[in-house]
């Protein structure tokens, strides 16, 4: 048997490693606290400078490493007189390379711009938010997407080129409800912890219907990003048979977005300390 003395020091370093192991690993865990809404989405945003975003296609899911490049995004926050904050983004793809490899595709390359506006008050609740889906190349509108809150009710406008898309729809407004559109990525989701669930509205850019979507911190595990090993969460978005995936830095810093698409997936990588061009400008330039 050891010395009292080592016993005693033994029993101490033990209870400080079972203390850290407690506090760092299982009560994250356990203490699940409240899911992100927009008021913490938007304190936690960083309005210094904008955020881009490479898009690539993997068109085969066994060689997620293979990529085809289509498009880019840029985001931003801004903060705004009143003390509200401003989201924008603007989404600039190839819809003729995104589908080349999809039965029914053509050779045609179409240039389409995605920008949206939202509009957060100083309590983090949407006041309203603007979408405009258009040719890159001539900034034709085909589809304008508007909401505005009135009372409890977002109420939603949809006006497009052909009469079938135009639409008038409303949903209650839950306070500090995050609101988004499908091809829009968050640049940050704090305060996540395995096991959290909670509900949002996707919206489509392309018909402006509005549907509820799960979402689920599933894990935290390790992803490769900017050639080092990262430690995340791994987050799920159900939205009907679709499962859109993201992967979050324990800051809260979205690195990875991932949109299954039929036959290929979209997926959406942060580009570290990146300077953000204009999309649009640099769509029109491309050869």
């Amino acid at each position: 048997m050891p010395p009292r003395l080592v016993s005693v020091a033994i029993l101490i370093y033990w209870s400080i490693a079972a203390f850290w192991l407690l506090t760092w690993e299982v009560l994250p865990e356990l203490s699940l606290g409240y899911p992100p809404d927009l008021r913490t989405i938007t304190a936690a945003g960083d309005d210094s400078k904008p955020v881009t975003w490479a898009i690539d296609v993997i068109d085969d899911p066994l060689h997620p490493d293979v990529r085809r490049s289509v498009g880019q995004a840029v985001t931003s926050s801004k903060r705004l007189p009143d003390h509200g904050v401003e989201l924008s983004s603007q989404v600039v793809f190839d819809a003729g390379e995104l589908l080349k490899r999809m039965p029914l595709s053509n050779a045609t390359n179409v240039r389409l711009n995605i920008a949206s506006s939202y509009r957060v008050d100083s309590k983090g609740n949407l006041q309203g938010f603007d979408m405009k889906v258009s040719n890159a190349d001539m900034d034709d509108g085909l589809v304008t997407v508007k909401g505005r809150l009135k009372g409890p009710l977002m109420e939603v406008t949809a006006t497009g080129m052909v009469p079938a898309l135009n639409r008038k729809m409303s949903f209650p407004y839950e306070p500090r409800g995050v609101v988004h559109d499908a091809l829009r990525p968050f640049d940050r989701l704090p305060g996540l912890h395995v096991g959290q669930r909670w509900d949002t509205r996707m919206i489509n850019p392309f018909t402006g219907a509005v549907e509820v979507a799960r979402v689920e911190v599933k894990r935290r595990g390790l992803i490769d990003w900017n050639g080092e090993a990262v430690s995340g969460f791994e987050v799920e978005q159900h939205a009907g048979p679709v499962t859109a995936k993201a992967w979050v830095r324990l800051d809260g810093v979205i690195i990875r977005q991932e949109v299954p698409l039929p036959f290929l997936n979209m997926v959406l990588e942060r580009l570290p300390d990146a300077t953000s061009p204009d999309p649009v400008s640099e769509a029109k330039g491309a050869p």
